[in-house]
């Protein structure tokens, strides 16, 4: 789901987010579109149609066909998008700590860098 998120906001297309963990209305719409699944990432179009779960190619084809020009995430943007999984602070922040506790301080500096990374690459996309 990041990465169809990652395409349009790197493509300059308009889009609307909606969490439906946190949106009732939201949620409600992806289960009448997907049969009372609550599929995601379903995506709604401004012509009315609809994709779920689609892959790069049909989102891509889909989105040509409607005009819009999706250019594909370079491999570094893909890459980028990675690395701003909060999970790898979350990883970091454990093995800072397992270092500390057994006072290895390499390790600890590597955690260290592990809890920065997904920040500072944020800060830097912006």
């Amino acid at each position: 789901m990041r990465t169809v998120r990652a395409a349009f906001e790197h493509s300059g297309v308009d889009y609307d987010y909606v969490d439906i963990r946190n949106d009732n209305a939201g949620r409600l719409r992806v289960k009448e579109i997907n049969s009372g699944n609550e599929s995601v990432p379903t995506l709604v179009f401004a012509d009315g149609s609809t994709l779920t779960e689609p892959s790069r190619e049909i989102l891509f084809a889909h989105s040509e066909s409607l005009g819009q020009d999706l250019t594909p995430l370079s491999t570094f943007d893909r890459i980028i998008v990675r690395l701003e999984n909060p999970l790898i602070s979350a990883f970091g922040l454990g093995l800072g700590i397992a270092g500390w506790v057994a006072g290895a301080l390499p390790v600890v500096g590597v955690g260290i860098f592990l809890v920065v990374l997904p920040i500072a690459v944020r800060a830097f996309r912006k």
